[in-house]
């Protein structure tokens, strides 16, 4: 498939704001307008493994919520159930920080629309982590 037709479809799917830029052989990274809490924008590679193509992260979005919430705290109570309800909600796998996910056939926009819900739903723990604080310190 071409960078052209591969960014036309998620486009199409997602927001013209979409960006595709080559980096090797069967290896795109994904610009999206989609961006966490502080400014930074979601990080998105598009990956063909074992012939199969999946998005992915590269541990950015857990690496991302360490800079506010130790890595425990994302391991249990509220947090937690947050993250796997994105997970399992939006097929999303988590293998050492890594979340992926995998494009069926040739539904490259959808892949993406689903990945960003996830990667945004997740990232929302440090909402609740943030009402905490707050109501922590109004006590």
């Amino acid at each position: 498939m071409s960078i052209d037709i591969l960014q036309a479809q998620l486009r199409d799917k997602v927001s013209a704001e979409v960006r595709v830029a080559g980096e090797g052989d069967d290896r795109y990274r994904v610009f999206t307008p989609f961006m966490f809490d502080d400014g930074d924008h979601l990080s998105i590679v598009l990956k063909r493994i074992g012939g199969q193509w999946i998005l992915s992260d590269e541990s950015n979005t857990f690496m991302h919520l360490s800079y506010e919430l130790d890595d425990e705290s994302l391991r249990e109570g509220t947090r937690q159930k947050i993250i796997s309800s994105a997970l399992s909600l939006f097929d999303v796998a988590e293998h050492d920080g890594e979340l992926t996910h995998l494009v069926r056939g040739e539904e490259y926009g959808d892949a993406l629309h689903t990945y960003v819900q996830a990667l945004l739903r997740i990232a929302d723990v440090t909402i609740e982590a943030n009402l905490g604080q707050i109501v922590a310190a109004e006590s």
